[in-house]
């Protein structure tokens, strides 16, 4: 099991957030989506999870249907 806790900050314009609102799908150019998620877990194979620093960038979102982003590890 790994708990993932997410950070980050999200700019939409009021035009963007009635097509999220209506159903619609945003686009990473259509809002700015950046988070920063850190990651817990007890299991020996993915314990380096706990040391990680990551940030993501939002590819796409469509409300009660996916969030899809790219993640990062900061090194």
């Amino acid at each position: 099991m790994i708990f993932t806790s997410y950070n980050g900050v999200l700019q939409c314009s009021k035009d963007q957030i009635d097509r999220f609102s209506a159903g619609e799908e945003l686009k990473a150019g259509d809002c700015y989506l950046i988070t920063a998620p850190t990651f817990e877990t007890k299991s020996g194979k993915y314990d380096w999870l706990n040391a990680v620093q990551a940030v993501g960038k939002m590819l796409s979102f469509k409300r009660g249907d996916h969030i899809d982003y790219d993640i990062f590890v900061l090194k």
